[in-house]
């Protein structure tokens, strides 16, 4: 297992992804890289019946720890939705493909963020690498869209193909998912 404990990443939600989580309604949501404070927990959670953690490190709030690269033992699309925020740039660039390749393996629906070297904080942290996998290349798979943003995020959903899928301003809507899918309100704390 590779070690990732000298990275600055700061482990906090950012309000500026609100409008790009898995929507409301999912039926799992694996949080892929979530950081031993889980920051993105009492959110996901409200979204789907069945919300797990996933990090390389330890800690007793992530549920799995797991190193991608060396595989997992989940089924094939096991997991509704992934959320894989502030991670890929820690991945080392020759293992990046097989990472992206591992969790396509396991998610029906998949949500990418992550820093690109123009954005000011990218070189505050020695652990962030240039994302150089081909996102275009995994429309064979799933419906890609490119939300990359002027200022310096790259965000990447890839949404199943047998569901309609729309991103704009407000979201990520997609056929199937309603909030009447979960059977009760989760607190967000």
């Amino acid at each position: 297992m590779r070690s990732v404990s000298s990275h600055k990443n700061l482990e906090h939600t950012i309000q500026y992804f609100f409008n790009i989580f898995p929507p409301r309604g999912a039926d799992s949501i694996l949080d892929i890289g979530s950081g031993v404070s889980v920051p993105y927990k009492g959110y996901l959670q409200t979204r789907c019946r069945i919300y797990k953690s996933l990090d390389i490190r330890p800690s007793k709030k992530v549920d799995f720890c797991l190193d991608l690269i060396e595989g997992t033992h989940f089924k094939d699309k096991e997991w509704d939705w992934t959320w894989c925020s502030e991670t890929l740039e820690h991945i080392p660039q020759k293992h990046m493909k097989t990472f992206v390749d591992e969790v396509c393996r396991i998610s029906m629906n998949i949500v990418w963020t992550f820093p690109l070297p123009y954005l000011p904080s990218f070189n505050d942290d020695k652990g962030h690498r240039k994302v150089i996998v081909d996102m275009k290349s995994y429309e064979k798979e799933f419906k890609v869209f490119d939300r990359t943003t002027r200022n310096g995020r790259g965000i990447w959903i890839f949404g199943r193909k047998d569901r309609k899928i729309t991103v704009d301003k407000k979201g990520i809507h997609q056929e199937g998912y309603s909030p009447d899918n979960l059977t009760r309100m989760k607190s967000i704390f």
